[in-house]
């Protein structure tokens, strides 16, 4: 399938990039990122009476990125150290900062701990390990609910995150024991926190979500305990094959229309919403420039082989997931279906399989688009692949906040060294 999108950068401006940088190269759109994030922002708060979103580092973690999304009022959702890390590097602390793991160590919940963040333990056990660190807990605590049910709009059946077959969160049980342990040792808020879909497209699967919550706000209403805050989690998909988004100010007055009846319905405290999206904010922003190595002919296919691979983006091979592919200085005129492959000795390293594309040769650039998010982070060094580098766009200028990684970054931590 092709669809027509318009590429946002001019033909000098990319010839002159590849030029500087040569490729594989990871470009970022950021005017069309700021006006998004600030879009979502305006409408979810105008909705949601002290609403707050925290980007999903996890996402894109770039420092230089994070600032950029920070300044405009977004918190950061971590998920490890490092990206605690990353947070306290450009000075987002407090509860500026939401703190998800999972099976999760001491020390980085020490770490949580120092910083001030808002921690979101994956199970009532953590209460324990949590005091044991200064022997007190947090005023504020979250605990993720896995209410049996998931979803996902996407190609990808490991994007479903509750369930049974889902290794986070906890049962109705568990979260009542571990809101009953963490108020005795001092804790005075609670928040509740449900992510069990990512990429969903759906609207009405928030109403959903929504009700299973107060279902459980209700359970623990009853139990003597109210939640002072919801955080939905992320999960807002994107449309990689057509670009089309959903309609933000819809599902924003939805989720509000929802709030209001069941904290009406249940006779409960009204809770704070929080969200933590990070696919919708920076994902369709992100261009993976790859230059064709070789045109091969097998059997009765065509291959484009290029110079990036699963290295540089994950998801098609790890999840045969959809990128819109397109030719630089190519037109639709004449389109044959072709596979478009990667560098690795790996047969699952593919970026498409017989996509309608126009006929290339060596040495023609390909863009792969939406690659904002869940690309250069989930890139790995297998074969000895080395990280490209990425370039923050503002019209028709450029920063290169990434540098390539070279041979010394990945012998660097090898010893004795070399």
């Amino acid at each position: 399938m092709s669809v027509e999108r318009y590429f946002p950068f001019n033909n000098f401006l990319i010839e002159r990039l590849i030029k500087l940088y040569g490729t594989p190269l990871q470009l970022y759109d950021i005017n069309s990122m700021k006006e998004n994030a600030t879009n979502f922002l305006e409408i979810f708060s105008s909705h949601l009476s002290g609403f707050k979103q925290f980007f999903a580092v996890k996402a894109l973690p770039n420092p230089y990125i994070l600032k950029i999304l920070t300044d405009l009022g977004m918190g950061l959702d971590c998920s490890s150290e490092t990206e605690l890390l990353l947070a306290q590097k450009i000075g987002i602390t407090g509860d500026r900062v939401m703190f998800t793991s999972n099976f999760t160590s001491d020390k980085d919940l020490k770490l949580a701990f120092d910083m001030g963040v808002i921690i979101n333990l994956d199970d009532s056990c953590l209460v324990n390990n949590l005091y044991s660190i200064y022997n007190k807990v947090p005023d504020k605590l979250f605990f993720r609910y896995n209410p049996g049910i998931g979803k996902t709009n996407s190609e990808t059946l490991s994007n479903v995150l509750g369930g049974p077959n889902a290794k986070f969160g906890m049962d109705s049980d568990s979260i009542i024991d571990g809101i009953k342990k963490s108020y005795l040792l001092g804790t005075k808020e609670f928040g509740i926190h449900v992510m069990t879909g990512s990429n969903v497209t759906d609207i009405n699967y928030w109403s959903e979500l929504i009700d299973k919550i107060f279902e459980l706000l209700d359970f623990i209403k009853k139990s003597g305990f109210d939640i002072n805050y919801i955080n939905l989690g992320g999960g807002i998909g994107i449309d990689y094959k057509t670009g089309e988004t959903i309609d933000l100010k819809l599902l924003a007055k939805n989720i509000s229309e929802r709030v209001i009846f069941n904290t009406t319905n249940y006779n409960l405290i009204t809770p704070i919403i929080y969200m933590e999206n990070g696919r919708f904010i920076t994902g369709p922003y992100g261009y993976l420039l790859a230059k064709c190595n070789v045109v091969k002919k097998l059997y009765d296919k065509t291959f484009y082989g290029l110079d990036a691979c699963m290295s540089n983006l994950m998801r098609p091979g790890m999840y045969n997931s959809y990128h819109h592919i397109s030719i630089f200085l190519k037109n639709n005129s004449l389109l044959k279906p072709a596979n478009v492959v990667g560098t690795l000795c790996e047969n699952n390293d593919w970026f498409a399989k017989d996509r309608m594309l126009p006929v290339a040769e060596a040495g023609d650039i390909f863009i792969i688009w939406d690659t904002g998010a869940h690309a250069h982070s989930m890139g790995f060094q297998y074969n000895g692949k080395l990280r490209a580098p990425e370039i923050a766009i503002y019209d028709h200028t450029f920063l290169p906040i990434r540098r390539r990684e070279t041979f010394d970054d990945y012998i660097s931590t090898c010893e004795p060294s070399l």
